[in-house]
């Protein structure tokens, strides 16, 4: 209580004063209430804390065991005191973390002016600039990645995502992410896991965040590869009325290696842009060594993608030559149809001539005869032609 009641006596004195304290603009990030203050605290120690139930701003440092979670920079600056300095002037203590969660222009303006972030990083930020990249600017590098989207299930439905950015100091990273993304978080339980033998620095951290990023594109590759072993199963069984399905479905899965392959290239080019800099951003041996890791990864899975690209382009060949067989064959059936229903009716039509000659209103043979005779003779007459030109027509072939 004592570091608490010092803390509230610092905060009031400088918002009172703001000659001797923070500027006007720091004041309103530090000013805030006391009593809220109090409640943050559980015992002598700082535990885990939302102000909601999806915290905002997430703070870790090595000088805690545990992460710090605040709905704003305000109550994150009330739970850990420290924090003042790292605004104020940056000075930490250890190496810290300052993720921030969907912020709004208004948070990423007031972090720039804290942390002196030049305005083209800021720029970049607030736009969501899509293009990866990796930029120096003096004191820190500029860090932007495309995580992997899930394809939408939703006919005629497009991929939507924001990159995740980081802006990497020599002590400590603020990261920024849109949307429901789990690498953040991922990376703090990967550090959590091994923090015991980690040797933990900005760049190892800027990495672990490429790694995880990078590992989120195996789920995809694999689902791939199985639809991809799946199609070429199914051609020699397929119906020819699921054909243009199966067709739909391979341009699907070609279009998603198309642009897994693309963000796998851009990441290709930001690793290799990191490793030639190395030297000038002060990154370790071991920091080189797992981006190299991280490339001969991202090489071996654009080469199970230029592999699945191969099969699905056989698979799609093989379902339009089955496509074409099956459309030929049709076609010839409706040929020989239609050549039998021709002989036919030039078999039958040629006898209304001979009804007609005998039903004109005229004295024809027969027509004052009594009895069937000539009606019978008729008929016969007639049958035995059609029966023998259809006889003649298949002698030749035509039926």
């Amino acid at each position: 209580m004592e570091l608490f009641s010092g803390l509230r006596r610092l905060l009031s004195r400088r918002i009172r004063t703001g000659s001797r304290g923070l500027s006007t603009e720091r004041e309103k990030v530090f000013g805030g209430q006391p009593q809220d203050a109090e409640k943050l605290y559980g015992g002598n120690r700082l535990e885990d804390y939302s102000d909601t139930e999806t915290a905002q701003f997430s703070f870790f440092t090595t000088r805690l065991d545990s992460v710090i979670h605040a709905s704003s920079i305000n109550s994150l600056a009330l739970i850990y005191g420290p924090l003042h300095a790292l605004l104020d002037c940056g000075e930490h203590d250890g190496i810290w973390w300052l993720d921030v969660t969907d912020p709004s222009d208004g948070d990423i303006e007031l972090l720039s002016r804290l942390f002196d972030i030049h305005p083209l990083t800021t720029e970049d930020i607030k736009i969501r600039e899509t293009r990866e990249k990796i930029e120096l600017f003096g004191p820190y590098y500029f860090l932007s990645l495309r995580p992997p989207q899930q394809a939408e299930d939703a006919p005629g439905a497009r991929t939507s995502g924001c990159n995740v950015y980081a802006i990497v100091f020599r002590e400590g990273v603020l990261s920024f992410t849109f949307g429901s993304s789990p690498h953040t978080s991922h990376v703090r339980s990967r550090i959590k896991d091994h923090q015991s033998h980690l040797f933990l620095t900005s760049d190892w951290i800027s990495y672990a965040l490429i790694d995880d990023i990078v590992d989120g594109f195996a789920p995809l590759i694999n689902r791939v590869e199985a639809s991809v072993e799946t199609m070429e199963d199914s051609v020699s069984i397929t119906r020819p009325d699921d054909i243009g399905l199966a067709l739909k479905q391979i341009y699907t899965s070609r279009r998603q290696v198309l642009q897994i392959r693309q963000l796998l290239n851009d990441k290709t080019d930001v690793i290799r842009c990191f490793a030639r800099h190395c030297d000038s951003l002060g990154s370790t041996n071991e920091v080189v060594s797992y981006l190299s890791d991280i490339q001969d990864h991202v090489l071996t899975m654009v080469s199970n993608l230029a592999h699945s690209e191969q099969r699905l382009s056989r698979s799609q060949d093989k379902y339009l030559s089955q496509l074409s067989f099956d459309s030929t064959r049709m076609r010839n059936q409706i040929v020989a149809t239609l050549s039998r229903l021709t002989v036919i009716a030039s078999c039958i039509v040629p006898m209304q001539i001979i009804t007609g000659l005998f039903g004109m209103n005229v004295m024809v043979p027969g027509k004052n005869s009594e009895g069937l005779g000539w009606w019978f003779g008729i008929l016969g007459v007639i049958l035995a032609i059609i029966g023998l030109s259809l006889a003649i027509a298949r002698r030749n072939r035509f039926l």
